[in-house]
């Protein structure tokens, strides 16, 4: 096995599983009121690092992450709205180990957050109270978790998962960003509950089928390997046909994946696989027909 999840008790409590985040922030559009938030990059950064967002042991290995914060109007004294893109990733396995490759594991750009902040204030924990600052956070980090869980483990995320749907069923719906109405756009209630429902668990079949026995395979098993991260594709065809073709999951995948699937396909000789991306991903077909072309 390439790893392995499993639980692991140490002397001081339980093992977990680490997030090694960079944090950024821009303040260009809230410059006369930057003084108040001179340490809230700082903040927001040694909290996530700080924090155990997983019990399952990794082995040492932490979960990397991106998240670009940029302030777009304040209101009040310590009200603010931003938006945020939020990446993580992990190595893609040569055999045994580690190679310098990682494959882009989620890619969101959340355009809905507003949130109280004081400066210096001490960032609490708390998955049974609401705070619109960090549970916006925890949402994320345990959305960053399930998604690398999953890529390892079949449904090795389901927790995480879990825990992500928790926060955005009590969050008040009257929060910004957290609404739970039906919506095509991108939301976090209906991501965190597709990821759930059990009709889509062929899609999360898939998803370690592509990481753990396709990408992780390329080096020793290509030909498997190619069958395996193909199999997804097929899921979502599927998927699509028989539940909600307009589903957020599968075009949030999608528009995480496309570059990394187009250069997989683009180096490989059979080119049956194109069609099917076509129809199943249009939004990226521009990608995949250059890729096709072999100008990827």
């Amino acid at each position: 096995m390439i790893r392995i999840l499993t639980l692991a008790v140490v002397f001081c409590g339980v093992a977990a599983a680490q997030i090694d985040c960079d944090v950024t922030v821009n303040f260009n559009n809230v410059s006369t009121v930057q003084d108040r938030l001179q340490t809230f990059e700082q903040d927001i950064e040694n909290y996530i690092n700080a924090n155990k967002w997983a019990i399952d042991d990794l082995g040492g290995e932490k979960i990397r992450c991106t998240i670009n914060i940029f302030f777009v109007g304040a209101s009040g004294e310590n009200t603010y709205q931003a938006q945020a893109f939020i990446a993580s990733t992990r190595p893609v396995f040569a055999g045994n180990k580690p190679s310098q490759r990682q494959s882009i594991m989620m890619r969101v750009f959340d355009d809905k957050w507003e949130f109280t902040y004081i400066k210096g204030q001490t960032l609490q924990r708390n998955d049974s109270q609401f705070d619109a600052l960090t549970d916006f956070i925890d949402y994320y980090m345990y959305m960053i978790v399930g998604f690398d869980f999953d890529s390892y483990d079949p449904l090795g995320g389901t927790a995480y998962f879990q825990k992500a749907q928790t926060l955005a069923n009590q969050a008040p719906s009257s929060s910004r960003g957290w609404d739970r109405v039906a919506s095509t756009a991108y939301n976090r209630y209906t991501i965190a509950e597709e990821i759930n429902n059990p009709k889509n668990r062929p899609f999360r079949d898939g998803f370690y089928l592509y990481h753990y026995k396709g990408l992780d395979l390329l080096s020793t098993k290509p030909e498997t390997a190619y069958k395996n991260i193909t199999a997804l594709i097929n899921n979502i065809a599927e998927l699509k046909k028989t539940s909600n073709p307009r589903a957020i999951l599968f075009r949030t995948f999608f528009d995480t994946k496309y570059e990394e699937i187009a250069d997989l396909f683009s180096h490989y000789a059979d080119k049956s696989i194109f069609p099917l991306l076509y129809s199943v991903d249009p939004a990226h077909i521009n990608a995949y027909e250059q890729a096709a072309r072999g100008k990827q």
